[in-house]
């Protein structure tokens, strides 16, 4: 299998993922990154939200925006969708997060199985630890 640019009907679905939308995740999915493993609701997703905001807002970083995306589809129903996402970050560095989705085809739209985000968001906006004496 290969990765492919994003047919039409997976880019819309990516446009509206990037809009914020909790709809089209699975209840529950499952989300990962580097220090965790955990089955999430839409629900539990929203009300993290905000807190997560504030982490990004701490850091300095701006919104974040889709830089790149691929697909691969793995049979009729399930597509992994790989995207990198950056945003500008007040100390000058712009800040970069990559992560793969899990789609399955539920009639005519997508839903989110499997958020894999590679970046622990936690570590990658923590203040810089300081020197040791």
């Amino acid at each position: 299998m290969t990765w492919t640019p994003l047919d039409a009907d997976v880019a819309a679905f990516m446009d509206e993922y990037d809009s914020g939308s909790l709809h089209l995740f699975a209840s529950p999915f499952l989300a990962l990154d580097p220090a965790r493993a955990v089955a999430v609701t839409p629900a539990q997703l929203g009300a993290a939200l905000p807190a997560r905001r504030a982490m990004f807002d701490r850091a300095g970083v701006g919104p974040l925006k889709r830089t790149t995306t691929r697909q691969q589809r793995l049979d009729d129903k399930h597509i992994l969708v790989g995207a990198a996402w950056s945003a500008d970050r007040t100390s000058g560095e712009p800040f970069t997060t990559t992560a793969t989705l899990l789609l399955r085809r539920e009639d005519t739209t997508f839903q989110i199985m499997v958020y894999l985000n590679h970046t622990d968001l936690a570590a990658a906006l923590a203040p810089p630890s300081e020197p040791q004496p």
